[in-house]
């Protein structure tokens, strides 16, 4: 019975993933659904699939409770049920009767048990407390004290309306996200990872620490398209941790690296792990505008990490791979090698630059990975071994879907009742206050909260939560649009590697067998980029191309300076080993 049941719901999943990502495809090709059909259908799915994909009991077989099956029939029935009730729902001044409320309560319960599965419980008991808070706001002491909301008209706006579960940013989830999910996992099962891996190798393999630059290089790239840098260290890891080890390189230290290259990489543009769309979402401007003002200080941090790996390795003598061992030109630049992945990407970035909705951009990126996947591999390895293939990469890209929407649509009940009792205002309010008007004290504040709210979330997850509690704050200390917004973004990312979780470090550790206290060492000070930076560019907007030429210019030659002199402080070496003196001198520079 536990076999049949397993063959089953494996079955089920597949057809569900599939189902899932072909659904992305169509609304990108053919035109979206009214909002809260496509929204519903989006998270109601991904709950779907997540229950078969993550069985509550560990040590259960894959797939084989009778738990599951239940919970993800239910949340099929939650879609079914907003597509038949749309009509209603979307009528002015629609309100909730009994039975909305009813199955609201079970699509919110739902919600918080799939966020639970996902991420453990941090995360949901954030969102019950929020929720208690809203109801029993009344009896609360001091400033925090609300009047409270009735149960019917919370559950009514979590459920039937789009400042809830089908908020906005949910929105973006089921277009913009989950369409660079699917790319993602395309590309990344259709040979387009192993082929940047080679040519990563080929550019800095040889060189001192060469594998560690390379695994910066394509940690950073795979980080930015993942969102999720947890999810990218377990990913790239796997491939660039055991090769760090192997060629000299501490565990310690080549956890660190992972650890800080996939972080980075939600840095990045043009995709910064999904969170350019929904920052531009949030602040009302062109996706271009946010990928172009993150360009220069994702770029200093990589700087940092790149040249801190390289004085490391000149320190410990960490060196490079074998020349036998490094990938050749003539086998990686096959055209059915590189032409998968360099025409998809190629493809991307240059419908985001000439103006094209990323959605539109995404939806062609995957044709062309598609169709130049089949015809260049069905002659030689055939048919069926190709469509398995793209399966595989359907049930990768569910699975990633499944953490972005649950995420997301958990963050999305906390950001409405945030919104609605006035928390995020009392919040901004208390920092401020502390603050006592001295701006980098708020500053400090707000980098501390940032840390606290993302901590263990992905991308986008932790990004909307920081930011709805400390964008306000930022603002009325006269810190406006990207500043404020790209600040809060680098620290919620951050808490990946910053205690108190660091949860990117403690995978990383894990699997490269290391302290990860000796880890979050290494990462600490390959990453402090992303510590800094913000903070100058709160203070120096030119770092995010706002200015003149001339001023943009100066400010990002004193960022290059900042970054040498902060890199050769903290690793301890310039032309040779430097004592302390030298050291600080170095760090009073930067």
């Amino acid at each position: 019975m536990v076999e049949r049941l397993s063959s089953a719901a494996a079955l089920c999943a597949t057809g569900i993933a599939i189902a899932l990502a072909l659904f992305h495809l169509g609304t990108a090709a053919f035109g979206q659904l009214p909002d809260l059909m496509q929204r519903s259908i989006h998270v109601a799915g991904a709950l779907a699939l997540g229950f078969l994909l993550l069985p509550d009991d560990a040590r259960a077989r894959p797939l084989a409770t009778i738990g599951a099956w239940a919970l993800s029939l239910a949340s099929l029935g939650i879609g079914a049920y907003m597509v038949a009730r749309y009509d209603a729902m979307a009528t002015i001044g629609y309100w909730a009767d009994p039975i909305d409320v009813i199955v609201g309560v079970v699509a919110i319960a739902l919600v918080l048990e799939a966020a639970r599965r996902v991420v453990g419980l941090f995360f949901p008991m954030l969102a019950v407390a929020v929720i208690l808070y809203a109801l029993f706001g009344a009896h609360v002491p001091g400033a925090l004290a609300h009047r409270g909301m009735d149960p019917v008209y919370l559950v009514e706006v979590v459920f039937t309306t789009t400042r809830g579960l089908w908020g906005v940013v949910t929105g973006v989830s089921a277009t913009v996200i989950a369409i660079f999910v699917l790319f993602g996992a395309i590309l990344f099962r259709t040979g387009g990872g192993q082929t940047f891996m080679d040519i990563s190798l080929y550019i800095s393999g040889r060189g001192t620490a060469g594998v560690g630059k390379m695994a910066t290089i394509a940690s950073g790239l795979f980080g930015s398209l993942s969102g999720s840098a947890a999810a990218n260290i377990a990913t790239t890891g796997a491939f660039t941790i055991p090769m760090m080890k192997r060629v000299g390189f501490s565990p310690s230290f080549a956890a660190g690296v992972e650890a800080s290259a996939s972080m980075g990489g939600q840095l990045m543009p043009p995709i910064m792990g999904a969170g350019a769309f929904v920052m531009a979402e949030l602040l009302g401007t062109s996706y271009g505008h946010v990928a172009a003002g993150a360009l220069l200080p994702a770029l200093l941090f990589y700087c940092g990490v790149f040249l801190s790996v390289h004085l490391q390795g000149r320190r410990y003598g960490y060196r490079g791979l074998p020349a036998a061992d490094i990938p050749r030109p003539r086998t990686f630049l096959k055209p059915r090698r590189s032409l998968p992945l360099l025409v998809p990407l190629g493809i991307l970035i240059g419908l985001l630059i000439l103006g094209y909705t990323p959605t539109f951009a995404g939806f062609w990126s995957i044709v062309a990975a598609v169709g130049l996947f089949l015809l260049l591999e069905v002659p030689v390895s055939g048919l069926r071994p190709c469509l398995v293939t793209l399966r595989d990469a359907l049930i990768d890209a569910g699975k990633g879907l499944v953490t972005v929407a649950v995420l997301i649509a958990c963050a999305q009940i906390i950001l409405a009742l945030i919104a609605s009792t006035g928390l995020g205002v009392k919040v901004s309010g208390f920092v401020v206050s502390l603050g006592a008007d001295d701006l980098l004290l708020s500053l400090l504040l707000a980098m501390g909260l940032a840390i606290l709210l993302g901590m263990g979330l992905p991308t986008t997850a932790a990004y909307l939560l920081a930011a709805t509690v400390l964008a306000p704050a930022l603002e009325t200390l006269g810190i406006q649009g990207l500043q404020a917004h790209l600040f809060i973004f680098y620290f919620a990312i951050a808490a990946g590697i910053t205690p108190p979780l660091c949860a990117g470090v403690f995978i990383a550790a894990s699997m490269a067998k290391a302290s990860w206290t000796e880890t979050l060492g290494h990462a600490l000070r390959l990453s402090y980029a992303a510590l800094f930076v913000p903070f100058i560019f709160v203070l120096h907007p030119e770092l995010l191309l706002q200015g003149s030429a001339a001023e943009i210019a100066v400010r990002a030659f004193q960022g290059v300076l900042f970054v040498v002199a902060a890199s050769v402080a903290l690793s301890g070496y310039f032309s040779g080993r430097i004592g302390v003196p030298v050291r600080i001198a170095f760090g009073l520079a930067a």
